[in-house]
Parts: C-alpha cells; structure tokens; sequence
C-alpha cells in the first residue's frame, strides 16, 4: 500500500509541475489560441495522460503483488494498450491544423507520461536488487 501511495504523490507532482510548465510555456510564446475550435485543450490533454498513467499503476503494482515474475510482459500489454487508446484519443484532431500543434502538444504529454510509466515499471522490477544490496 505504501508503494501506491509513493507513486501516487509522483503522479501528482509530475502532473502539476509538468503542467504548470507546458502552459507558461504556452502562454509565453502566444500559443495558447491554437486550441480555439479545435475540441481540445491542454488540461484534456493532461487528463488523459495522467488517468492512462493511473489504470497502468494499479495494474503493475496487482500484477507485481499477484505475478511478479511477468510483469515485464504486463507492462509490454499496458504501453500497446496505451499507445492505441491514445491514437483513439488524438485521432479527431490529427492533421487539423497546418502546424501539427495538437499533435506535438499530444507526443509532449505521451511521452512524459510514457516515461513515468517506465519508472514505475523499473522500481517495480528492481525492487529485489534494493533488498540484496542492504
């Protein structure tokens, strides 16, 4: 429980920090307007991330409870899992303006969504290592 908790706390502060940067960024280089009918914003955009990001946390911290010996393989299933659901997200705004904002915006938020799912699946994984060591 206490795992859930920690990595809970990460999420929170990757999110908020994470989006607090994105949209100063946004807004200090006149930005921000590109969203204007196009059926997104950035906090959609961080709200899909950081639920993906939760469903794939409770079901690598089940899976190490329940089947640690897999959980690379579980964690493989969640990113194409991820990764489709994501195309279904984005896929209404793909090619709908000339500058390709909503896309990069959408890769932006992926991947650094992407890479803490990575580091929850490593801490997971390597968690043996820290035993042996001490």
């Amino acid at each position: 429980m206490n795992k859930i908790i920690e990595f809970l706390i990460y999420l929170v502060l990757v999110t908020g920090i994470a989006y607090g940067l994105h949209y100063f960024v946004l807004h200090m280089y006149d930005q921000d307007h590109w969203w204007i009918g196009t059926g997104y914003n950035l906090t959609s955009l961080y709200l899909y991330g950081s639920i993906s990001s939760l469903v794939i946390l409770f079901i690598l911290v089940g899976a190490d409870f329940a089947m640690p010996k897999h959980l690379g393989f579980i964690f493989l299933g969640c990113v194409g899992l991820k990764a489709i659901a994501g195309y279904i997200f984005i896929q209404s705004g793909l090619n709908l303006l000339e500058n390709n904002f909503i896309e990069l915006n959408f890769l932006g938020v992926f991947f650094l969504y992407m890479f803490f799912d990575v580091y929850i699946a490593f801490r997971l994984v390597n968690k043996e290592i820290n035993l042996v060591e001490k």
